[in-house]
Parts: C-alpha cells; structure tokens; sequence
C-alpha cells in the first residue's frame, strides 16, 4: 500500500491497518526528509517508532527528564525496562504521531512482512481519542496563553510570599528551571520537549500558585505569519514575511518561515530562494536548510516530469 499524504492522511492508513489485522513496516516521508519514520507494525498495533522513540531517543527522554543519572542512560542494559521507560517511549510515539497526523505533503509506503517485536502497543483508534482529548485541551488554554505566545515570568517576590507552597511535579521543575522572561510558552514547550498542552496547563497552575506571571506578546508580523500558516492561509503569511525579510534580513526564522509558507501556496521555488537566505545567514542550522532545499527540489523536478 502506498499512496501521497495529500489524499489519504497518516490516521486514516493506520485505522486501516488495524481493522486489516495487518503486519508490516510503513515508512512515512514528509516534506523534510529529517523528519521520515519508521512504524513496526504487527496485527494492526503499532509496536515501534523509530528514530523518534527508538532506544536512544528514549535514553536521551530519560537523561533530560532527570529520570536516570548519566552514566544510567549510557551504560545501564536494563534502563529501558524500566517502567518510567516504557512510559517516555509511549509518550515520545504519541508526540511524533501527534505531528505527522497533521502533515498534508509526503507520501506513506506499507510493505507486508513479519515485523520484529517492539516495546510498544499504540492502537491507532486509541490514539485517536488520546489526539482529540490532547486537541481539545490545547484549544481550551490557547486564548488563556494569547496562542501560546505570552511570556512566563516569576512573580515578583511580594506576590510569591502570598502562595501558598504548592506541590510541584517533575514537569513543573523542570519548566520553572528553563523560564527566562523571554521565552513564550511555545518556545519553552521545545525547550523541555513536551507537549504544548502539558506545559501550558503546568504554567496555568503556577499562575493559580502566585508563582508565575503572564506577560502579553508584542504581535509582529512573524507571529502573525506563524498563525496564518497554522490556518492553512499561506498567501498571507507569505505576504506578511516577505516585508519582514524586506525590513529586517537577518530575521532567519522569517525566512525559513517564508519558505513554508511558499510551499504550501505550492511555490517551491520560491521557497528555495527563501531556504537560501535561510542558509546563508543561520549557519548554526545549515542542515536544515539544505535537507528543505533538496525536498523542494525534488517536489519540482517531480512537476516538471509530470508536465512533460
């Protein structure tokens, strides 16, 4: 079974391969050929997923959720029976899932055979109700964070004397440790590799502790792009980038930004041309760059063979 992502989605092939009963390996391609996958999967069940929850992607979850000491997530054999493990693994599937369930470009490739056994046990149609539930709650804390773009900050220590002292959990700690009074809320949730919801819910209580405070984003026009392309409104986006680019060059993530939004108005080589500019003044992530840039180039050589 194969097929492009823009007429079947990724959610709709795995329902169908569990009510098939079927065993095999699907590979999975988005536009950034970084992000390709892996799925194991056997009577329907999705039993591995790799590299994204795959055992080093596990022991490096481990390793920065503070769960095992370095020389543990290096050397220890038995660390990935753990049951805190197991949970990671699970959570570090969901979340990879999580995003392709959303691409709309890429293409999937299901070949039949006996998959090796793997650690998990991910049903799709369960995964579905984790999904909407995780949707659901994002959509909920969305307009309470201004789209996940306020800034935490700590109270200021007058207000903090007035909490009463809560019961921090480990994400808490965690989060609390990495809060600047720059970052946003989506910029934090990378930071710690968590899911969205979950940190906006942990800050959400630090608030209701006097621990923390929200401070209002300042809209520009790269945040305004960001939403637009979340919507699926790409002209737009790319409208309000290319003046950003205009007005400030140096601004990378605009012009990686505008490089998506091309794409997705299906002007790939527009989007080169914005990847280069990207490349040109982010060396930090010229990897990046270059595997977009091969991507786009493929999709135009492929509208190039089908015109001819």
């Amino acid at each position: 079974m194969h097929g492009p992502l823009s007429e079947i989605g990724l959610i709709e092939v795995l329902q169908l391969l569990e009510r098939g009963g079927q065993s095999g390996v699907l590979r999975i391609t988005g536009v950034n050929p970084a992000d390709a996958c892996r799925l194991r999967i056997t009577d329907g069940e999705i039993v591995a997923l790799e590299p994204a929850a795959d055992d080093a992607a596990t022991r490096r979850a481990l390793l920065t959720r503070h769960l095992v000491t370095d020389a543990e997530a290096v050397d220890d054999p038995g660390v990935l029976r753990r049951p805190q493990a197991r949970e990671v693994r699970a959570q570090l599937a969901a979340q990879a899932l999580a995003a392709m369930l959303h691409w709309r470009q890429g293409r999937f490739d299901f070949e039949t055979t006996a998959p090796a056994p793997g650690p998990l046990s991910l049903s799709p149609d369960a995964l579905v109700f984790d999904l909407v539930a995780s949707e659901t709650r994002r959509v909920d804390l969305a307009p309470l964070m201004d789209d996940f773009h306020a800034v935490p900050d700590f109270a200021a220590n007058d207000v903090l004397a007035v909490g009463a002292v809560p019961l921090l959990t480990p994400l808490d700690w965690r989060l609390l440790d990495q809060v600047d009074g720059v970052r946003d809320v989506t910029a934090l949730a990378v930071a710690i590799d968590e899911p969205l919801e979950e940190v906006a819910g942990s800050i959400q209580a630090l608030q209701a502790a006097l621990i923390l405070g929200l401070r209002r984003p300042v809209a520009d026009a790269s945040m305004v792009a960001h939403t637009a392309i979340e919507a699926g409104r790409y002209e737009e986006a790319a409208t309000l980038l290319r003046a950003r680019v205009v007005d400030h060059p140096e601004d990378t993530e605009a012009w990686r930004s505008l490089g998506l939004a091309e794409v997705g108005a299906g002007r790939f080589e527009r989007a080169i041309d914005a990847w280069q500019s990207w490349h040109a003044n982010d060396p930090d992530r010229a990897d990046d760059a270059v595997a977009l840039m091969q991507a786009a180039r493929t999709m135009v050589e492929a509208l190039r063979d089908a015109r001819d």
